[in-house]
């Protein structure tokens, strides 16, 4: 499966709900427990399918690049998909921002550092949305404080343990599409955490898992997984398949190690 006018390889995994359980604040959703149900409908009376897609930093290089994923995301929306977005920053931004970050401060707090860099997960957000808006798609942007992630554990590798699926389930009712920030979220006392180098596609996974009933698809700007870079390593050939264990070893090269274990 491509998206249409991208040519990216879709990197899949079928959300199913899951076993795991953690600890989180009252009137959020552990992943798993609650089924995503969308009353929506499409034409033909079915009920409109739910799919959890992630855009990282390097398919969104420049801010063309949102004007053809909202292309891409308008085409489904018309087959009758609704559709949660997670995107990354903009191709550079996060290190731009923690460059910008030592260069003030040689040693900055963890909070401080989370709170910056999700800046650039929250101005992606806007400008898909904005994309959206202008080919006529109904969108609903969401920041770390209006939806949370909420997690735990270091605030700069931090697993994700609830979220309130119910919300966004809700948004998915009135909008055609929800524009999600991945790699942010926050503890349980609201200070702002991030999931770690890559996070936004365990971002994506988890909200697919919180849903219940979503398909999962990680955007990519390679055709599939290869054991080295294709850009570096030309006729290199990529995996036909792989087993698990070897999709845990080789996946880090291009989905988060913490995704890869977390599916």
């Amino acid at each position: 499966m491509t998206m249409p006018g991208l040519g990216d390889a879709l990197v899949r995994e079928e959300s199913a709900a899951g076993q795991r359980r953690g600890d989180a604040a009252p009137g959020y959703t552990l992943f798993g427990e609650t089924p995503g149900v969308d009353g929506r409908r499409v034409a033909d009376g079915r009920a409109a399918s739910i799919s959890v897609l992630k855009f990282g930093s390097s398919v969104l290089a420049c801010p063309r690049d949102y004007l053809r994923v909202a292309d891409a995301l308008g085409a489904r929306v018309a087959m009758g998909s609704r559709i949660v977005a997670v995107v990354s920053a903009m191709e550079g931004q996060t290190d731009a921002l923690l460059s910008a970050a030592r260069s003030v401060s040689p040693e900055p707090a963890d909070a401080l550092v989370g709170a910056l860099l999700a800046t650039g997960e929250e101005a992606s957000v806007a400008l898909l949305v904005l994309a959206l808006a202008g080919r006529g798609v109904r969108a609903e942007g969401f920041n770390a404080s209006r939806l949370p992630i909420l997690t735990r554990g270091a605030l700069d590798d931090a697993e994700p343990i609830g979220v309130d699926a119910a919300r966004l389930r809700t948004a998915l009712q009135r909008s055609d599409v929800v524009v999600f920030p991945g790699f942010v979220g926050v503890d349980v006392t609201g200070v702002p955490s991030l999931l770690g180098r890559g996070g936004s596609d365990l971002t994506a996974l988890f909200l697919g898992h919180a849903l219940g009933d979503a398909e999962v698809c990680l955007v990519k700007d390679v055709d599939g997984v290869y054991p080295a870079d294709p850009r570096t390593n030309p006729g290199i050939a990529a995996y036909e398949e792989m087993d698990w264990s070897e999709a845990i070893r080789v996946g880090g090269e291009i989905v988060q190690g913490k995704a890869v274990e977390f599916a």
